[in-house]
């Protein structure tokens, strides 16, 4: 009998940032994922520093920002969000990408690589979520808003404004997904050059939690002090350094 089944496609995620092709061919191509709530926005620092480096990719994941359109009446996983970053990859020519997450983010970029291994250089893990102890929607809410008094004004009004443009109800649509998502053993899996980052100053990201990332990886934590959560908008160009060294770096 014929299986008559269609795949459905992942929901569409939206291409905001494309710094265009570089001529180059050992330049890398980086690829922004943003976290829960917000949008590509607050890469807005980060985007003129990599491009130094090569080309830069940032997307809106379905149901946010640019995306909020493609929202589909089900929540998604994180597979789910992977899929979608994974079709606008193919759709640009990208491959031999460097995924750079942040927040959410990370376990976006995690996936990937898991699922598209070739499409995959390196990964960027900024202020990776969530540790296991923090896996309560009460406690992830209350260490977010925390860091809302540890960032700079432009920081804060940018994930104000997209928290607000997001919704609670999609906020809650996605918050299990984030919180029973483990990082940890996924990341294990993955066989390409990985930078754990955090700000010194990060609640969420905590030093503990990090360096055990980190260590899953074979790899070593790395801190950039007097910045937070944020790290990539408080000390964007020394982010995009370790990034870029990262980069250069073969399995």
């Amino acid at each position: 009998m014929t299986d008559r089944r269609e795949t459905v496609p992942p929901p569409r995620a939206v291409v905001t940032v494309d710094t265009g092709t570089d001529s180059a061919p050992d330049r890398p191509t980086f690829v922004l994922v943003h976290g829960i709530g917000v949008s590509s926005r607050y890469f807005e620092r980060l985007v003129p520093a990599l491009a130094e480096e090569g080309r830069v990719v940032a997307v809106d994941l379905p149901g946010f920002g640019r995306a909020k359109p493609e929202r589909p009446p089900h929540p998604l996983g994180i597979d789910d969000f992977a899929a979608s970053v994974a079709v606008e990859l193919d759709r640009l020519g990208v491959a031999d990408a460097v995924i750079v997450g942040h927040s959410m983010g990370t376990q976006v970029a995690v996936s990937l690589a898991r699922s598209r291994p070739g499409l995959v250089r390196a990964l960027a893990l900024l202020g990776p979520v969530m540790a296991p102890e923090d896996r309560k929607p009460l406690r992830a809410g209350t260490l977010l808003g925390l860091d809302i008094f540890r960032e700079d004004a432009r920081g804060n009004r940018i994930v104000i404004g997209d928290y607000l443009h997001c919704g609670v109800a999609w906020y809650l649509a996605t918050l299990p997904a984030m919180l029973e998502y483990r990082i940890e053993e996924e990341v294990e899996r993955i066989d390409v050059p990985v930078i754990v980052l955090r700000g010194g100053r990060d609640p969420i990201a905590r030093d503990d939690w990090v360096a055990r990332l980190a260590e899953r990886t074979g790899g070593a934590a790395t801190r950039i002090p007097s910045v937070a959560h944020l790290v990539m908008h408080g000390a964007p160009w020394r982010t995009a350094a370790l990034i870029a060294d990262t980069a250069r770096v073969r399995p």
